[in-house]
């Protein structure tokens, strides 16, 4: 891995804490913003379950560091996937806080998936977890980020369809979640079956999910769309913990 690529990685490492206080400055429209409406979504998680994005970023820029003070076959390995997830992260977020638009939301989430999961694939070839703190914070940030990701992709799916219906956030909410829900099961299910073992993946999707339940309890009040999300969400983790992970192409 050449130290230019590894200086690339850092610089967006630290863009990516960057570019979501550019509102502040009059740049853009905060993301959370979107959901403070009278009438919200029943996918959309409360805002602080967006707060997983602080520890992503803080395993990200660890694994930035590490790649140019002492990187290895780990960092050549994950490195290039990483930096274009990081960069499509960037270029999603500037889009999102400035132009919030849905049917790019969803486009710009679809590269973050495929290298954020090629990422958590490599590392998962090479053995995934062996006792050091780098493989730690590497199975960290490629499941946590997977996952999220797939979180945030299973939940723009939702809002996309309801933009091209004409529909309001009220409007057909049983088929808002369940395309959420399910997408998000499905992909849990390939992620699972041709990709990783990673069970941080599964922590942020539950926690993802998780967000979904709390929102339908609590600002939405449409408790059976809650307990919904909750029994599906509990439902892929015992599946992965009863029946494990079986990447193909081993």
């Amino acid at each position: 891995m050449s130290r230019k690529v590894g200086i690339a990685i850092l610089l967006v490492a630290f863009a990516q804490f960057v570019v979501p206080m550019l509102p502040a400055i009059g740049i853009g429209e905060p993301i959370g913003a979107r959901g403070d409406v009278a009438v919200r979504p029943p996918e959309l998680p409360p805002g602080p379950f967006f707060s997983i994005w602080s520890l992503i970023f803080l395993s990200y820029t660890i694994f930035a560091v590490l790649s140019l003070w002492k990187p290895g076959y780990l960092e050549h390995r994950l490195a290039m996937p990483l930096l274009f997830a990081g960069i499509g992260n960037l270029v999603w977020m500037v889009s999102a806080q400035s132009l919030a638009n849905q049917y790019a939301d969803l486009v710009l989430l679809i590269p973050i998936l495929a290298f954020s999961w090629l990422a958590a694939r490599r590392l998962h070839r090479m053995g995934g977890f062996d006792g050091t703190l780098a493989r730690l914070n590497a199975c960290m940030l490629t499941g946590l980020f997977s996952g999220w990701i797939t979180a945030a992709l299973s939940i723009s799916l939702a809002a996309t369809w309801r933009e091209a219906a004409g529909l309001a956030p009220s409007d057909h909410v049983w088929v808002s979640l369940w395309i959420a829900l399910l997408s998000a099961g499905l992909l849990a299910w390939v992620f699972a079956s041709r990709v990783s073992a990673s069970l941080f993946y599964f922590a942020a999707l539950g926690w993802g999910i998780a967000g979904i339940a709390v929102n339908n309890w609590y600002l939405t009040d449409m408790h059976w769309l809650s307990a919904a999300a909750a029994l599906f969400g509990l439902y892929i983790l015992w599946r992965r913990l009863r029946y494990g992970a079986r990447p193909s192409f081993e």
